[in-house]
């Protein structure tokens, strides 16, 4: 290798293990790792700049704009609260249908802003009808993982996989939706092997599931019929982008202005709900990836990895789903899938079994690998924080006791999905 590519390899290891190691705090490593290679001439930052994304930002910027709006609304606390008068009082039914809720939800939002929303409605429905609220936090933080996998909007890593590979948010829930049925199904199975038994209806909390009050959505209902149009139009226009020739960033910007035009909403209060560290993260780490795949690093990693396996599809598929599975439970997904993609694009140019099934192993291996640990994804830690503030600790090992066996049966299922419908 050159020293140009020593250079910039060992500014990514290092940037890499501060972002792993929480050394130092992301944004920080990332912006600190690209400034460097741009200082240092190993890229011009024209160049480094035409890597970023934009249509990944668009569509986060677009999604948070809308989420933000819809949060002032209350319609998420109302239907989780109607989730317990549909339950009737019976506490394995409620944690079905609050995971179902979602797990629905992170589809089509953001699975960090679906567990802010209903995280606290959880735990405080489980105190009122005095149970464990635990089996209700693992409920929450593997259906936010699970179901954000469904769609391009629903996890970050389904999002730059979208962008690089040119997928629609239809071509997602038609080839993963099927997947992300099936490790539903597992994990309510495991839930109820673990929880089943104190899970039982009494006749207090058939009796509480009927006094139950239900919170006020805002008191405007013009704005939030506006508000869940807009978002009605904005799935639709997902569903449809490809037909249209337009991109996500156009549909969800698009979504996002007419929000704010026709919703009585701060603009200044909603753009600071905006999460710019995640923004500027991404664009940090779309200009360091860039920079090895500028030095043509990607490329000889990808010939190396084809050397030693040679044209196999069932074991590069393994190695996909069970190394990113692996991989995303320890370390952040987005970054590692920001790291993989230029790998998957050439490998995928190289072998002879094309690139489509290798992009949703990629994609069940890395959004269903943050089930494994708690801080394997962003939503595991925002709800055991959430829980703590309740006086209910998640420590680390008793995460791992149930995560990585949830993690484990989403990979085997979506291992056994990808052999049957792709090879």
């Amino acid at each position: 290798m050159s020293w140009l590519q020593i250079a910039g390899l060992s500014i990514f290891v290092i940037t890499y293990f501060l972002i792993i190691s929480e050394r130092l705090h992301r944004l920080k490593a990332s912006l600190a790792g690209i400034a460097g290679a741009m200082f240092f001439h190993i890229i011009d930052q024209s160049e480094a700049f035409s890597y970023i994304d934009f249509n990944t930002i668009g569509l986060l910027m677009g999604m948070m704009i809308i989420v933000a709006i819809l949060r002032k609304t209350g319609i998420i606390q109302y239907l989780a609260v109607r989730a317990v008068k549909l339950s009737r009082g019976n506490p394995w039914y409620l944690l079905v249908l609050l995971s179902a809720l979602t797990a629905v939800a992170s589809a089509f939002l953001d699975n960090v802003t679906t567990v802010l929303m209903i995280g606290p409605v959880a735990i405080a429905v489980s105190e009122v009808l005095r149970i464990s609220p635990v089996p209700f936090i693992f409920g929450e933080i593997f259906s936010a993982n699970i179901g954000g996998t469904a769609t391009l909007i629903g996890d970050p890593p389904n999002l730059l996989i979208g962008s690089a590979a040119g997928l629609t948010f239809n071509d997602f829930l038609v080839n993963l939706g099927p997947a992300v049925l099936a490790s539903m199904v597992v994990m309510f199975c495991l839930l109820y092997l673990w929880f089943g038994k104190e899970l039982k209806s009494t006749d207090r909390t058939r009796e509480v599931a009927k006094t139950f009050r239900e919170p006020k959505v805002v008191d405007d209902k013009v704005f939030l019929h506006r508000i869940v149009g807009v978002i009605a139009l904005v799935i639709v226009g997902f569903a449809l982008h490809g037909m249209m020739g337009l991109e996500a960033a156009t549909i969800a910007l698009s979504g996002a202005a007419l929000a704010l035009i026709i919703c009585p909403v701060d603009v200044e209060e909603i753009i600071k709900e905006v999460d710019w560290i995640t923004i500027l993260f991404f664009s940090s780490l779309f200009m360091l990836v860039g920079t090895l795949e500028y030095l043509g690093l990607i490329h000889i990693l990808a010939e190396k990895i084809f050397t030693f396996f040679g044209d196999r599809p069932k074991m590069i598929t393994v190695l996909l789903v069970w190394g990113s599975g692996l991989i995303s439970a320890v370390v952040d997904n987005v970054p590692y899938t920001a790291a993989v993609i230029p790998l998957v694009r050439d490998f995928a140019s190289m072998s002879s079994m094309g690139g489509e099934s290798l992009w949703w192993s990629l994609a069940l291996g890395a959004c269903f690998g943050g089930n494994g640990t708690l801080v394997g994804a962003s939503a595991n830690l925002v709800m055991s924080g959430i829980a703590e503030r309740s006086g209910i600790r998640i420590t680390f090992i008793s995460y791992l006791a149930r995560g990585a066996v949830v993690m484990s049966g989403s990979l085997a299922v979506s291992t056994i999905y990808i052999f049957i419908r792709y090879l």
